[in-house]
Parts: C-alpha cells; sequence; structure tokens
C-alpha cells in the first residue's frame, strides 16, 4: 500500500460529511483516473483523465455514461489535470508537475464544434513557465510549481497551483495565461489562502468558477470563495465524509455541482457525485 493510501486510510476516519449528496454514479472504467471535468453544454459534460493516458476526451450525460470518445491528434498526455472552457473551445491544462522538474507546461485549445462533429481533433498549443522558478526542481522549502486546478475567468486562463514545500504557506499562487496560442513566461497574479496543512489536504486539485464565485477542490472539501477588487474572500466550506482522490469539479448551476473522484484502492471505483452547494 502506498503512502497516499495509507494516508488516505487514516484521514478518511477524521471528517466530518458536510456536503449534501443528491445523486451517485459509477463512471466507466475508461475514466480511472478522470482529473478534469467541464459543463460543455446543459445535458454534456466532458472529460479527461489524467497524466500517462492516452490523449483522449470524453463526452459523458448528466448521469456519467460516457457517449463519445474523442481522441486529439499529436499530442502527449504528459500530466492533464484540469480542463476549462469559453465560448467557443476548450482548454486541457498540461499543467501537472508533481517534482517541480517541468519548464514545458502547455495548454491545449481545441474548438468545441470539432469536438461535438469528429472523432478526431486537432489542438493549439498555449506553452507557459514560471518566471519565479529558476532551478529544476528547486530546494524543497520552495516547490510552488505544482498545479492541478484551471478555470477561464475575465479573457484569460487561470491556474492555481499547490504548495508541495516542506513547510507550506497556506496559499495557492494563481497565474493568468492568455487564450492565444504561444510561448510565455507569466508570473503570480493573485493567490488563494487554502490552509497550512500540507497538498494531501489543502492542495488544490480542480477549479469551476460560476457568477464570480471560485469553486475550489481538494481531497477532503471545496472552497467557495467570492473575486471581487482583485481579492478572494471565503463564502463557505463543505467537507465530504471521507478524503478520497477527487481531482474534478465543475458548477452546474446554483443548486448543484458535480465533483468526481479517481480510482482508489482505498476508496473504490471511480465515481461521479452530484452534490447541493
Amino acid at each position: 500500500m502506498n503512502k497516499l493510501v495509507v494516508l488516505l486510510a487514516f484521514l478518511s476516519s477524521v471528517f466530518v460529511a458536510s456536503a449534501q449528496l443528491i445523486e451517485e454514479h459509477k463512471l466507466s472504467e475508461n475514466l480511472s483516473e478522470i482529473s478534469g471535468l467541464e459543463l460543455l453544454n446543459d445535458s454534456t459534460l466532458i472529460a479527461v483523465n489524467d497524466g500517462g493516458n492516452k490523449p483522449r476526451l470524453f463526452l459523458l450525460n448528466l448521469k456519467g455514461k460516457v457517449t463519445k470518445i474523442i481522441n486529439v491528434l499529436d499530442v502527449k498526455n504528459k500530466d492533464w489535470e484540469d480542463i476549462t472552457i469559453d465560448k467557443e473551445h476548450i482548454y486541457i491544462g498540461d499543467i501537472g508537475n508533481n517534482s517541480n522538474k517541468r519548464s514545458n507546461l502547455k495548454i491545449y485549445k481545441i474548438k468545441i464544434e470539432d469536438i461535438l462533429k469528429k472523432k478526431e481533433v486537432k489542438a493549439k498549443t498555449i506553452k507557459f513557465n514560471y518566471g519565479e522558478q529558476t532551478a529544476y526542481p528547486p530546494t524543497e522549502d520552495s516547490m510552488f510549481f505544482d498545479a492541478e486546478g484551471m478555470t477561464f475567468y475575465d479573457d484569460s486562463i487561470w491556474v492555481f497551483t499547490k504548495d508541495r514545500s516542506t513547510t507550506p504557506n497556506g496559499y495557492s499562487r494563481i497565474y493568468k495565461i492568455p487564450t492565444t496560442p504561444g510561448t510565455y513566461t507569466v508570473y503570480k497574479s493573485g493567490q488563494a489562502y487554502i490552509g497550512k496543512n500540507g497538498w494531501l489536504t489543502d492542495g488544490v486539485t480542480a477549479v469551476d468558477v460560476y457568477k464570480n464565485h471560485f469553486y475550489i477542490l481538494t481531497y477532503n472539501r471545496y472552497i467557495i470563495k467570492k473575486y471581487a477588487n482583485g481579492k478572494f474572500t471565503n463564502v463557505s466550506s463543505f467537507k465530504f465524509k471521507s478524503v478520497a482522490q477527487r481531482e474534478s469539479i465543475v458548477v452546474l448551476n446554483k443548486a448543484s455541482i458535480f465533483v468526481a473522484d479517481e480510482k482508489n484502492p482505498l476508496t473504490g471505483p471511480m465515481k461521479l457525485y452530484k452534490i447541493k452547494p
């Protein structure tokens, strides 16, 4: 049993449920490492798997059933961690960087029209690196450059980092990435306080935004923060009854959100949860 499973086993007995479950659906084995989820339209979700899997997109109905699989041509799934959307495109974040060694982070941009009509699509590439990072990897007390959360807001892609430092400061750094394909060096534009207990419970694993409210997911809870005048303020926080590899969140409407977790030896098969905020 690996260290993550051992820690999940301990922590699953600690937290008390607060999030109200509406529905629960087992996902296909094709999505055993689901790491990103987005609402493509009123009746369709789109999902991706974590790094090491094939570069594919999965369309799902709102019960979690796979309705279509799309191959993304000429790209690799190095470490796909989240997915977001604007009016015409989806964006896949190849932004995972557990060891903080990567300087070749990428976001793939694909037309929604192509996804709906085709079984094979091509992507344009947005390349970026973090301006503050000068060593690959940095020292153990400066491991600020892993990321799993990404969302579209105010005409930019916002990447939320996960602090893997030996002494976490409690903040997720935020980087704004242009949607125009190209190569960029980006610098921290803001931060959101999550907690100082380390990446297992306070590491950001996914982000979605709905009406100026950011829904930030960790393994044990999701946090709602309002964004105004360049700052985040806490609105509410909802804990789950256990800790699991929850790495996907999307807001359906003000009355319900979807959360998905990966397959895990402790917590069981991958599932899609519809919950009430």
